[in-house]
């Protein structure tokens, strides 16, 4: 789908970028030129960084209850 109409980035290329680390839409348009120019479309880029790092967080284990008492 295409993102930015400006630039002529898809989504597809703006998760590329921000599996590379981008994690800011700035970041996104050094990275490819997504939002670097009308910024009609940072609002859909700040959507896919949060559902792209959303997507790849480690998952934490359940099995912790509490901290951790390093003097016990």
């Amino acid at each position: 789908m295409l993102v930015c109409q400006c630039s002529g980035v898809s989504d597809r290329t703006i998760r590329r970028v921000v599996r590379g680390g981008a994690s800011t839409v700035g970041q996104v348009a050094r990275g490819c030129g997504a939002g670097a120019y009308c910024g009609g479309c940072t609002s859909a880029i700040r959507e896919l960084i949060q559902s792209d790092v959303a997507e790849n967080r480690p998952e934490t284990s359940s099995s912790v209850s509490g901290p951790v008492n390093p003097s016990a």
